[in-house]
C-alpha cells in the first residue's frame, strides 16, 4: 500500500490514473486506495489488501497487469468520434 500523507506525494498515483482507461472516474482501486489510505496503517488485513492492489511506490498492480490494455481503452476515449455516413 503506498501511503499518501499528503495531496503532493500522491502524484506518481495520480499521473498512472491520468493514463488509465477510467480517466476521471476513480476506479475501485482508487478508490479505496484513496479512502482508506489513513486508516489501513495501522490495520493489519486492511493494509494487506491495499499492498496487493497498490504498491509501495504508487504502482496499481491492475494497471501493470496490461498497461498496453488500460492506455489503449483511454486512447480510443479521446478519439473523436466517426462522422457519420
Amino acid at each position: 500500500m503506498a501511503y499518501f500523507p499528503n495531496g503532493t506525494s500522491g502524484v506518481c498515483f495520480d499521473s498512472q490514473c491520468a493514463k488509465c482507461r477510467y480517466g476521471d472516474v476513480a476506479c475501485p482501486i482508487a478508490w479505496v486506495q484513496n479512502y482508506y489510505n489513513y486508516d489501513a496503517c495501522n490495520n493489519t488485513i486492511a493494509r494487506s489488501i491495499l499492498d496487493s492492489l497498490v504498491k509501495e511506490d504508487g504502482t496499481c498492480t491492475m494497471f501493470q497487469l496490461d498497461p498496453d490494455w488500460f492506455e489503449q481503452r483511454q486512447e480510443q476515449l479521446l478519439l473523436p468520434p466517426a462522422p457519420p455516413r
